[in-house]
């Protein structure tokens, strides 16, 4: 079968015994292995190496090499899933994405998807929510883990009062999504914080004369 076939027809066909393909729990080992290797096509169409197709869908490793090098004409391209946060701490951009990957991971793990199909679901939902998407499959996968390792956890942020994923060594009192829009506005009444001369950046806001718009990111 074309790659180009198996990739329109991965998400539509049904289990052989006619679960919902997103549902997990058949009893039908061949309906099982049927369901991971469709899991797999997929996984590998949105960029996922054979190692995490392995990881995911607990395919054989020869498995999903042969089933990668079939789709994608090559052997699946070495590499390791990340082990520290370092990435994702470069730019709030990336962590206020992490944080919506981890709203749409809970929402979907209290249902009776697959660990593959909750994967798949949550990095599709999150591309076509994003205009930009900053993660790739592989660093979708690896915030719930942070999660899981104590090295995120929840806080609330003291300016808008949403919850959002942070470091557990941060000691930030704002979230991502308020320290990119106070980056160049007034932290107390919101106005825009007009240039200095030579391009700098002012700190004392010219309209309510608030003088701490320099520590939103610390």
């Amino acid at each position: 079968m074309r790659p180009a076939l198996c990739s329109a027809l991965a998400p539509s066909i049904p289990p052989p015994c006619g679960r919902r393909i997103e549902r997990a729990g058949c009893d039908v080992e061949l309906c099982v292995h049927a369901t991971r290797i469709m899991e797999a096509i997929r996984l590998i169409h949105l960029g996922a190496r054979a190692g995490l197709v392995c990881q995911l869908t607990k395919l054989e490793k020869s498995t999903a090499n042969r089933l990668y090098r079939q789709l994608c004409g090559a052997p699946s391209p070495p590499g390791q899933t990340p082990f520290t946060d370092t990435w994702y701490r470069e730019n709030d951009v990336r962590m206020l994405q992490a944080t919506l990957v981890w709203r749409l991971h809970q929402r979907l793990v209290q249902t009776e998807r697959s660990a593959a199909r909750i994967v798949i679901n949550v990095y599709e939902a999150y591309t076509r929510l994003v205009r930009e998407p900053q993660l790739d499959l592989t660093h979708t996968v690896f915030v719930p883990r942070l999660v899981a390792m104590e090295t995120w956890h929840e806080r609330v942020c003291g300016f808008c009062g949403m919850t959002y994923l942070s470091a557990v060594d941060s000691n930030s009192a704002a979230c991502p999504g308020c320290r990119l829009y106070h980056l160049h506005r007034c932290h107390q009444c919101g106005s825009p914080m007009e240039p200095q001369s030579r391009g700098r950046r002012r700190t004392v806001c010219g309209h309510c004369g608030n003088t701490h718009n320099g520590g939103a990111r610390h």
